[in-house]
C-alpha cells in the first residue's frame, strides 16, 4: 500500500527537479519592472549589437543554468531562455570576443589564467544529461582577449571517479 504513494513521491520530485532546470516563464511583452519583481536583480546585464538589452541569471560558480532574458527597446521581454546549452557552445568560435562570449553564455563560473601560454579559461558548469555533468572551457588569448578554442569535460566535482573494487591500481 505504501509503495505506490512513494512511486508517486518520486515522480513528484523528479518532475520538480526537472521543471527547476527549465528557463522561467515570462509572456513575450513583459515588462522589465515585473521581470525583476520575480527574478531580483540580474547579476549581469549584456548590450547587444542590435541594441537589446540581456539580462544574465547565473545560478553559481558551480550551477549549471544562467538565464538570459532578453528585452527589446521597448523594455520588454522578447526571450527567456538558458544559455549553457549545446546550440549556444557551438556559438563559440575563435575570434570572438570576451564581450561576445559573455553576450552568448553569461558570466564565467570559474577563470583561471595560464601565464606560460598566455591564456585565461573561462569554465561553464552545465549538464548535458540527467546523469552526466560536464565543464564547458572558453580558452582566451589573454593579450587580445579572443577566444583560442573550446574543450569539454567531465565535472569531477559531480562525477567523482568510480574506484572498481576489481582492479589492482
Amino acid at each position: 500500500m505504501k509503495l505506490p504513494y512513494l512511486l508517486v513521491s518520486l515522480a513528484a520530485m523528479l518532475a520538480a527537479g526537472c521543471a527547476s532546470l527549465a528557463p522561467p516563464s515570462f509572456a513575450p511583452g513583459t515588462g522589465m519592472s515585473e521581470v525583476e519583481a520575480r527574478m531580483g536583480k540580474p547579476r549581469s546585464v549584456a548590450k547587444a549589437p542590435d541594441g537589446d538589452i540581456v539580462w544574465q541569471y547565473p545560478s553559481g560558480p558551480v550551477g549549471q543554468t544562467t538565464y538570459m532574458i532578453r528585452f527589446g527597446p521597448d523594455q520588454r521581454t522578447r526571450s527567456v531562455y538558458q544559455a549553457l546549452t549545446f546550440a549556444q557552445f557551438a556559438k563559440i568560435q575563435p575570434g570572438l570576443s570576451q564581450d561576445e562570449v559573455r553576450l552568448l553564455l553569461g558570466p564565467p563560473g570559474e577563470t583561471m589564467f595560464f601565464r606560460r601560454m598566455n591564456e585565461a579559461v573561462w569554465s561553464y558548469h552545465y549538464q548535458a544529461s540527467a546523469s552526466d555533468n560536464r565543464i564547458f572551457n572558453v580558452h582566451m588569448d589573454a593579450k587580445t582577449g579572443t577566444v583560442r578554442s573550446t574543450s569539454d569535460q567531465i565535472d569531477p566535482l559531480l562525477n567523482p571517479p568510480s574506484h572498481d573494487s576489481n582492479s589492482n591500481s
